[in-house]
């Protein structure tokens, strides 16, 4: 996976960077992911997609509400969370981590109930609709 590293970039230079350079390989992942968060660091703040962004508000519900991105040229709109850098350093003390990187980690958690993600997935889409 390619870095979205970058000195003096803003946060969502970083998001667009990480999407440009990588949003097939999230998306795949996304689509077989049951029971993990995936997080990107992109500064201040790591981000989750789809089912991770889901997971991650499930663990996280006092921090930022999910935002649904429309990007150029691709069919459907995503769904990203974000949390500060200290909440998941708290959050790494209570879920198993099963990869690390300098920008990316991996937190087991609970397996998705498809039927609730699913009914969350379209209420979001409703939303920004």
């Amino acid at each position: 996976m390619n870095t979205v590293s970058g000195t003096g970039s803003s946060t969502i230079e970083r998001i667009n960077t990480l999407l440009l350079t990588n949003m097939k390989n999230i998306l795949n992942e996304e689509k077989h992911n049951n029971n993990c968060i995936n997080l990107y660091d992109v500064g201040e703040y790591w981000v989750a997609f789809e089912k991770s962004a889901y997971q991650l508000e499930k663990l996280a519900k006092d921090e930022h509400e999910a935002m649904v991105l429309y990007i150029k040229n691709h069919p459907f709109p995503i769904v990203m969370q974000s949390i500060h850098h200290k909440r998941v350093n708290d959050m790494c003390h209570n879920h198993i981590m099963t990869k690390k990187g300098m920008e990316y980690l991996q937190l087991v958690t609970r397996p998705i109930d498809k039927v609730i993600y699913d009914k969350w997935y379209k209420e979001h889409m409703i939303e920004y609709d």
